[in-house]
């Protein structure tokens, strides 16, 4: 599993690439992370894309992993109370919920 803590306090902000340059924007201004070599094939071009999509990548691990939380934290309470598959759909009707 990836620790993500080590990342805690990176810019927020969306990153980009232009060309050889990784940066955000903050406050009107284009901030530069890092120079990224290209040498022109595929494998550079996806590899700098792949470290501008980094905050991406990572708010999507954070969201997958709270996702994951509550799916545990569901079929605990299923087990806890006895609920079957039938009875929480009964439940959602009640409710108005319409995902299953």
């Amino acid at each position: 599993m990836i620790d993500t803590d080590k990342y805690e306090g990176h810019t927020r902000e969306e990153w980009h690439r232009d060309s050889d340059d990784l940066w955000f924007h903050r406050n009107g201004k284009d901030i530069q992370i890092a120079d990224i070599l290209i040498r022109g094939d595929g494998e550079d071009v996806a590899n700098a894309q792949l470290i501008a999509d980094a905050p991406k990548l990572l708010a999507e691990v954070e969201r997958l992993r709270e996702q994951n939380k509550l799916m545990v934290d569901y079929f605990r309470f299923m087990r806890d109370v006895g609920l079957t598959d039938d009875d929480w759909r009964t439940v959602n009707e009640w409710i108005g919920d319409e995902e299953e």
